[in-house]
């Protein structure tokens, strides 16, 4: 009789751990279902052929993994400040070698960034065990992501889902700011009962970009604070929990916070102070100066959004976890309109609505999807079809991204002439001075490998570099500005040529002119020309 109930435990064991096992294989394969199909209806631009952010993200991997000459580039040799996500990059082209992995990695990012939000809203509401709310809730979620209908200067398919001043986690492009929707998951598992994995989570979003640091802060503050309220509230009165997770978000951030404080530490309180202002007000204000972002008022509508989903779930321990960095961001907001310090308007805080909008815009849907659900015929045959129209417009929406995905990798524009020939022609020492605000000629490096003068989009972030950036930056824009040939031709050669060792110029067509003495024309067509320095 023993015997037969210690087998009778022992199998019992075994069905809960083959359970066990079948869950986490159901999970992750709808993970990857979700992000394959989702990141494919999203769509993402060809890598070399965008003028988007990696054209600056990937520069120092692609540099250092050999992609051309980009090592020769001026920018490639200044400071980095993404050192693990250029170790991704350098990895991925030095050992597969291929762009497409790179699309790979997004489709991972895209397929988290949905568990994550579906698991989230599914703590508060009861969607997870129940298909027709959940296939309701993806027909919501996905329509929000991917059909854009503009109402005045706000982009349904954009600004619900993306975070104010022009950040976001979802872009065109695989960049560090994907590494966003680790904050989702940091979340979902902290809601889960897994605060050490939550904070682990935080981590690998500020190492891969720094400039999540405030959210992962307030993060980290605000899981901190719950658990020392249920402990006091469970009469546990124990801090060594909460002190753990809080050491642990300290740690485990210390490595990124100690680089970025030490390797770019003020090398004058003035050149800071002048880089500073170079980047917040010259580079980047409509990330950095909230009146500038302010202004098309699409912040405001998105503050809306966030602040009904906190009340909405106003009684779940959620709404906690929202409102901490929702106030904070509102309040840093409201002091940096006050007080124009250049130094916050950097630092941004208001980078913390990445995530913020998405759940806020995430629990809403889920709010209607419920309702829904209950308000509908509740019979085997209604159900069956509610989940059949809704499979049917998922569907309708993947085919319609996967046309538009085909075409973006099948359109080219009017530079892609003049980058394949510079392309095969570029050799090592060659510097090209290119329109440095032309966003199509954005993609210049990575696409033709070859190294360039400067461009606006890319720049620096060391004091002393940000403000050498600038001064190229002025040289290149008084090059193309100067109508006359004579001055025009006296700067390439007394200073672009003679101090910075330029050797080729690109010239669009409505500027095209005789070349400089010296020059010589070595590609033309309609929309460009190419000049080269005569060697030697």
């Amino acid at each position: 009789m023993d015997k037969l109930g210690t087998n009778e435990v022992q199998g019992h064991g075994f069905n809960n751990r083959a359970r066990g096992i079948y869950e986490k294989l159901k999970a992750i394969a709808q993970f990857l279902f979700l992000g394959v199909i989702f990141g494919i209806a999203y769509t993402q631009d060809p890598i070399y052929n965008s003028p988007e952010n990696q054209n600056t993200k990937y520069l120092h991997g692609l540099a250092q993994a050999g992609h051309g000459f980009l090592n020769e580039d001026w920018l490639a040799g200044t400071l980095d400040p993404l050192p693990a996500f250029t170790a991704l990059v350098q990895f991925t082209y030095t050992f597969l070698h291929h762009e497409y992995a790179f699309y790979v990695y997004y489709i991972l990012i895209f397929g988290l960034y949905v568990y994550s939000l579906k698991g989230i809203v599914s703590s508060v509401y009861p969607i997870e065990h129940h298909r027709t709310r959940t296939l309701l809730f993806l027909v919501f979620f996905f329509f929000i992501h991917l059909v854009h209908i503009e109402i005045g200067n706000f982009d349904t398919g954009w600004h619900l889902h993306s975070g104010v001043a022009q950040q976001y986690i979802l872009g065109p492009v695989f960049q560090p700011a994907n590494f966003g929707a680790f904050l989702l998951l940091s979340i979902h598992l902290y809601l889960k009962h897994h605060p050490f994995w939550a904070v682990g989570m935080l981590a690998i979003a500020v190492t891969m970009h720094p400039a999540y640091f405030p959210s992962i802060a307030v993060l980290a503050f605000t899981y901190v604070v719950l658990l020392w309220w249920n402990e006091c509230r469970t009469l546990r009165r124990s801090i060594l929990r909460p002190l753990g997770v809080g050491a642990l978000a300290v740690l485990l951030a210390l490595p990124v916070y100690l680089y970025m404080t030490l390797a770019f530490q003020d090398t004058a309180p003035e050149l800071a102070q002048q880089a500073t202002d170079i980047i917040v007000n010259q580079r980047i204000p409509h990330h950095s100066i909230p009146d500038v972002w302010l202004a098309k008022g699409r912040a405001y509508y998105q503050t809306a959004v966030v602040a009904i989903a906190i009340w909405l779930i106003r009684k779940h321990k959620l709404a906690f976890i929202l409102f901490v960095p929702f106030g904070i961001a509102v309040t840093l907001t409201m002091l940096q309109m006050q007080i124009d310090n250049d130094t916050l308007a950097f630092i941004a805080p208001w980078r913390i609505s990445v995530f913020l909008v998405p759940i806020g815009t995430s629990l809403i849907l889920a709010h209607v999807a419920t309702s829904l659900s209950r308000g509908l015929p509740q019979g085997r045959r209604a159900q069956s079809l509610t989940r059949g129209i809704c499979v049917g417009i998922i569907a309708i929406l993947v085919v319609a991204g996967t046309m538009d995905q085909v075409d973006k990798f099948r359109n080219q524009d009017i530079t892609i002439p003049m980058l394949n020939a510079v392309r095969e022609m570029r050799q090592s020492g060659d510097v090209y001075l290119v329109p440095p605000a032309v966003n199509k000629l954005r993609k210049f490096r990575l696409y033709t490998g070859a190294a360039i003068f400067i461009n606006r989009k890319s720049h620096p972030y060391k004091d002393t570099e940000v403000i050498a950036w600038n001064d190229r930056l002025n040289l290149a824009r008084e090059f193309y500005a100067t109508e006359a040939p004579r001055p025009q031709c006296r700067l390439l050669k007394r200073t672009l040529v003679k101090e910075y060792g330029v050797t080729h110029v690109v010239m669009e067509a409505a500027q095209r002119k005789r070349p400089c003495q010296g020059f010589t024309e070595v590609y033309h067509d309609q929309n460009y020309s190419v000049y080269a320095r005569a060697k030697s």
